[in-house]
């Protein structure tokens, strides 16, 4: 089982690119009570607040490109069997499922409707995700943060 992350509101771009990467990470600006919601949550904090590191369950990320910074937590956790792109939606975190065709043409734009038949649904805010332009993109970047990263895809 992959461990859970939250990130502090000095990693909120960490945040979201672990989230497209599949890693379950919640998002807080909480100051150092973080460290309480982590154990409530059972999650690893990952952080630049220096008063924090002296506090058990807390990652101290040293770098400051995103891309360096994901690589410092998958190393350290020893994530790259866990990555699971797109599993998660990139909003709230929660796990995405895919949902037929059919189900989601009344609650996206006519032309995506047309043009796209795979679909998934945040199951926490409900948001319709579909791999249009946006998704190759995103997949390109990812491919980019694991490579860059020095762990390969």
């Amino acid at each position: 089982m992959s461990p859970a992350f939250i990130c502090n509101g000095m990693l909120g771009t960490l945040c979201k690119i672990m989230r497209m990467c599949g890693i379950d990470t919640a998002y807080t600006d909480e100051g150092t009570s973080i460290v309480v919601t982590a154990r409530l949550q059972h999650r690893i904090v990952l952080t630049k607040n220096t008063r924090l590191t002296k506090k058990d369950g807390v990652l101290f990320i040293h770098a400051t490109d995103p891309v360096k910074q994901l690589g410092e937590v998958v190393n350290t956790y020893n994530l790259k069997r866990h990555l699971q792109s797109f599993s998660r939606c990139l909003e709230c975190n929660h796990p995405l499922e895919r949902i037929s065709r059919e189900a989601v043409k009344h609650h996206v734009p006519y032309y995506t409707y047309q043009h796209f038949n795979v679909f998934a649904q945040c199951t926490g805010c409900k948001k319709i995700y579909w791999q249009g332009s946006h998704y190759t993109n995103m997949m390109r970047k990812i491919a980019d943060y694991i490579d860059e990263s020095g762990n390969d895809a």
